[in-house]
């Protein structure tokens, strides 16, 4: 195994002495004034008072070093070393000579990055790549991330990461007495020269991975930021609904995939797309997927809102549980505005040939959310629609044919220009399904 490259250990080793430097000044400043006190004051208050100035100087040092920073929100592989998994990740370490992780944990981040611990350098992959990217794209991804394991090992770069992860602890939650500004400048000077320390760690470690799948990370790199882009939108419109009702949704991940074949399908995005879907996934190589995916999920609203949800909700139920009872009470709380009432008249009284006279009011901004909300309810009670999940557009309507309902452009005919025409027309060719 070859030695880390000289540039990274001397921005490590610089890091260590501002950092050693700062506690010197601190400790030789309270030596100073406990000589002093011990040279003013008499007998026995000459002693206490250097007692206690040696105790408040060494309290922020022995806290500093106490200090833990927090750990990323996982999930371990149960029987990792045997999964196929981390059979390729001991391949690709081989290939590099770099030592291998100490284990395997998955994380709901669309990132891949290595964690210290307490037993070593633990690989975290994140399952929005795991569950779309091909095998041969995963290898290509992860293969950088494993060789900074070699940097990870390194004694000074390792001392030099964990002073900077406590030094931010620190600015962020005190470390008294230390002043925090005295912190801060300290943490900021070290950050300086620990930016350029990884920098170097990754271009290194990006070179030595040439090596390895160099056209599957090519691919991986072309799908990296449509997975973030989906997860995002996956998360946002149909995710978070659920967490603030209770619930999680069971299998993001296999629902992330879903999103992505639609986006594919319906933009074209994904050339070739038939050809991809025919090669193996990432996820395939986990003992049990399915498992892992309903693992994940329960901590994404940890990992994305810092607090717990404890109901695992299934998609079969989604509607249901979570889009319905949120539309309906949207629909219950819509403005009082003339648009609003005559849309319910007409929902109650579907008759292709009603007339209503256009409506030049300007509604307020809760308009356009409250009569979307009347528009679905009410469309659903005449039994003309469905409430359905969409894996790019979050909670639609479904016609008798299985068709996605225009609301967008029947809600933006209403508010817009108070027309009614896009309402009825699909009302009657509802009624002719």
């Amino acid at each position: 195994m070859g030695g880390v490259t000289d540039q990274p250990a001397r921005l490590a080793r610089a890091i260590l002495r501002i950092g050693a430097l700062a506690v010197a000044f601190w400790l030789l400043s309270a030596a100073g004034c406990a000589v002093l006190a011990a040279w003013l004051l008499p007998g026995y208050a000459a002693v206490a008072g250097v007692v206690v100035l040696l105790g408040f100087a060494a309290v922020p040092v022995w806290r500093f070093h106490r200090i833990a920073p927090p750990v990323s929100e996982t999930v371990a592989l149960e029987s990792s070393d045997r999964s196929e998994l981390a059979l390729i990740v001991r391949q690709i370490s081989a290939a590099l000579g770099v030592p291998t992780p100490a284990a395997i944990e998955l994380s709901p981040d669309c990132d891949a990055w290595l964690e210290p611990r307490v037993g070593g350098p633990v690989l975290v992959i994140g399952t929005p790549f795991l569950w779309w990217l091909r095998v041969s794209e995963l290898r290509g991804l992860l293969a950088p991330v494993i060789a900074g394991l070699e940097a990870a090992h390194d004694p000074a770069v390792v001392r030099a990461r964990r002073v900077v992860r406590r030094l931010d602890c620190a600015q962020r939650q005190g470390c008294g007495p230390w002043p925090r500004g005295v912190v801060a400048w300290v943490a900021e000077f070290c950050r300086n020269k620990a930016e350029g320390m990884e920098r170097v760690i990754a271009a290194n470690a990006s070179q030595r991975a040439r090596i390895v799948e160099p056209a599957g990370r090519v691919y991986a790199h072309e799908q990296v930021g449509l997975v973030a882009a989906a997860w995002d939108r996956l998360l946002t419109r149909l995710a978070y609904p659920a967490w603030d009702a209770g619930y999680t949704p069971s299998a993001l991940n296999a629902a992330l995939v879903a999103a992505l074949v639609e986006l594919g399908e319906r933009d074209r995005v994904g050339v070739g797309l038939a050809d991809r879907l025919s090669e193996r996934p990432g996820c395939d190589l986990l003992d049990e997927p399915g498992e892992m995916d309903r693992a994940v999920s329960a901590i994404v609203p940890i990992v994305y809102q810092s607090q717990p949800v404890d109901e695992l909700l299934d998609w079969s139920d989604y509607t249901r549980l979570v889009a319905e009872p949120i539309l309906r009470g949207a629909a219950a709380a819509a403005p009082d505005h003339p648009l609003v009432a005559k849309t319910r008249a007409l929902l109650l009284a579907p008759a292709p040939s009603t007339t209503i006279a256009p409506i030049h009011e300007p509604g307020d901004a809760e308009l356009p959310a409250g009569l979307r909300a009347v528009l679905q309810c009410g469309l659903v009670d005449l039994g003309c629609a469905t409430f359905a999940v969409d894996w790019l557009d979050g909670v639609v309507l479904h016609d008798r044919a299985g068709l996605t309902v225009p609301v967008d452009e029947i809600v933006h005919a209403l508010v817009d220009y108070s027309d009614f025409t896009p309402l009825r027309d699909w009302l009657s060719y509802a009624a002719r399904l």
